[in-house]
């Protein structure tokens, strides 16, 4: 044979025949629902682990509906490091991240909103902070805070009145016209009270729940990632709320590039890590302090981490 290669089996050449391009819309248990220009269908996995967004190769499966057999390079991947330290895909293929906020219930936590934000940077994905809830009302801290990321192009909605939502989906059709957009933030936010509003025809968005009373936190009624096309053009994920998120594959350099706040600080050495005391520094004087606490926490809290993987 030609060029030393060796010939596939007839079994390989008769699989690769019936192999069918698809793409993950939905994950279930050890199981995703696979969509392509036919329909959807629940493939279960054999190997490779597989994420909404994906691009997968599948074939028909005897009694199970199909057999996914492959899944093809990822041009982008939202990851984060679970408790125990492995680092978990969320989603591939997004072009940019919604990040999810509420100004009272739960209460806003600019900390988390930061790491999405240089997380989604980092990732090469394009970022949007939207205000839900805007029917409670906006503390004047809360105010405060969003002022300091408004480099961060920002939206204000309210799922419960409909206030907003139109300018959301307009803006939701141009933003994901080429790849989906994932909804993220923390438990109770409304992440799925907003695709419930943008998709009023759907009945299968997933259980919308209330604040925790004794906490005052989400109680994660989204429990599984799921893409959802839009009737106005665009797709967008709904993705299980967090309490804490935990970027993976960050290091601390990227931090400093990627946050809100630091793009025209120059400090005495270009290498500068903005910590307190560094020589040189001057982000005490330029960033406020509200941003440069968040920065610290977030870039020493993975320099930590990088200490402890050294060899």
């Amino acid at each position: 044979m030609r060029g030393g290669g060796k010939r596939p089996s007839r079994g390989r050449r008769a699989r690769q025949a019936d192999e069918r391009a698809g793409e993950v819309v939905e994950i279930r248990g050890r199981r995703v629902v696979v969509r392509d220009p036919e329909g959807e269908r629940v493939c279960f996995l054999s190997g490779e682990r597989a994420v909404v967004g994906d691009r997968v190769r599948w074939v028909e499966a005897r009694g199970t509906g199909g057999k996914l057999v492959g899944v093809e390079p990822r041009r982008t991947a939202l990851e984060r490091v679970d408790a125990i330290g492995r680092v978990q895909v969320l989603a591939a293929n997004l072009g940019g991240l919604i990040v999810v906020t509420a100004p009272v219930s739960p209460p806003f936590r600019a900390g988390l909103l930061d790491r999405y934000i240089v997380t989604a940077r980092s990732a090469g994905l394009d970022v949007v902070i939207v205000v839900n809830k805007l029917d409670e009302g906006v503390p004047a801290e809360v105010e405060e805070a969003l002022a300091l990321r408004d480099e961060v192009e920002q939206l204000r909605v309210s799922a419960a009145t409909g206030e907003g939502l139109q300018d959301l989906r307009h803006a939701l059709a141009e933003w994901s016209s080429d790849a989906p957009w994932a909804l993220v933030g923390h438990s109770g936010v409304g992440k799925t009270s907003l695709v419930a509003a943008l998709l009023p025809e759907r009945d299968d968005i997933g259980e919308i729940g209330a604040l925790s009373s004794h906490w005052g936190t989400g109680q994660h009624t989204t429990t599984r990632s799921r893409l959802f096309e839009l009737p106005g053009g665009g797709a967008i994920v709904d993705s299980p709320g967090i309490r804490t998120f935990a970027p993976g594959r960050l290091s601390s350099i990227e931090v400093r590039r990627f946050f809100p706040g630091f793009g025209t600080v120059r400090c005495k050495y270009r290498d500068c890590r903005h910590r307190e005391g560094e020589e040189g520094c001057v982000a005490d004087e330029l960033v406020p302090a509200q941003l440069l606490t968040s920065y610290r926490r977030m870039h020493d809290e993975l320099v930590a981490i990088e200490e402890r993987q050294r060899p």
